[in-house]
């Protein structure tokens, strides 16, 4: 998991997400200054932003960092990588801006603070709170230290970053908190993005409740989701057949029927 300050509270700008991808395509590595040199990211001799925006394509599942050693960094594509380059290199839309969001929370890849707001949060904080509160929880949680929030506000409600998915609404000190987006469109990610939480946290098992489904990977706690929307994504998902869902038991059983490596390359297909 991406450490408090990965940050070093630079903002993920989209643009330069989108370098990094290209960069990644290219079977590339090198250290921070040559990657610099070769995708524009700004970095000086000793700080700049290529570390952060590594960490952030890493912890959006967009890249994994294949070689790190003597300072040198190889990034290579996910699928979620390929196919967003592919499709929407700038990620402009909501649903990759959604997707790259829900992966930042994770409890694996993802970043501390994000996990600490998005999944763990859920129930602290609500729907609705202020600037002060969510610093105020960071802190007690992470322990003191200065804007434990950082750039997490920004990432949200800056154009040039991912205000586009509406994952949160800033009025002043007022934030609002909303929910991932439960429209047919999104089946197709969705249905990938389930089944590669079931292949990365539960390995080997093709059936899981969805309780304990949600008790390891907090899908439906970063979504914001409660018991019927949750009910309502899985009849949605179910319906594109990649994923079954068997409610003869209570808790409902989902259970996996493709892999998801077959169905990143299907989630722009149902984009309007």
């Amino acid at each position: 998991m991406l450490p408090i300050n990965f940050h070093k509270t630079f903002m993920p700008e989209r643009r330069l997400i989108a370098s990094i991808l290209e960069y990644a395509a290219e079977d590339k590595e090198g250290n921070f200054q040559e990657i610099s040199g070769e995708t524009g990211i700004p970095m000086g001799k000793s700080s700049g932003k290529v570390p952060a925006i590594l960490d952030y394509a890493t912890g959006m599942n967009l890249i994994i960092i294949e070689k790190k050693t003597t300072g040198i960094r190889k990034p290579r594509l996910t699928n979620f990588g390929e196919i967003v380059l592919e499709e929407d290199p700038f990620l402009s839309e909501d649903m990759t801006q959604w997707l790259a969001h829900m992966n930042m929370c994770r409890s694996d890849i993802g970043a501390l603070a994000w996990h600490t707001v998005f999944a763990i949060g859920r129930s602290i904080l609500g729907t609705n709170f202020n600037k002060a509160q969510l610093e105020n929880y960071l802190v007690s949680m992470l322990g003191a230290g200065k804007d434990r929030t950082g750039p997490m506000l920004g990432m949200y409600t800056d154009s040039a970053a991912f205000q586009g998915a509406g994952v949160l609404v800033v009025d002043n000190e007022k934030i609002t908190r909303n929910k991932a987006p439960m429209i047919d469109a999104f089946a197709l990610p969705y249905s990938a993005y389930m089944l590669l939480l079931m292949e990365t946290f539960f390995p080997g098992d093709n059936q899981v409740t969805i309780n304990e489904f949600n008790d390891k990977t907090n899908w439906f706690d970063i979504c914001h989701w409660n018991q019927s929307d949750t009910e309502n994504v899985l009849n949605m998902v179910e319906r594109k057949g990649f994923v079954s869902i068997d409610r003869q038991m209570q808790p409902w059983i989902i259970e996996r029927m493709a892999d998801s490596s077959d169905v990143w390359t299907k989630i722009y297909h149902d984009l309007a």
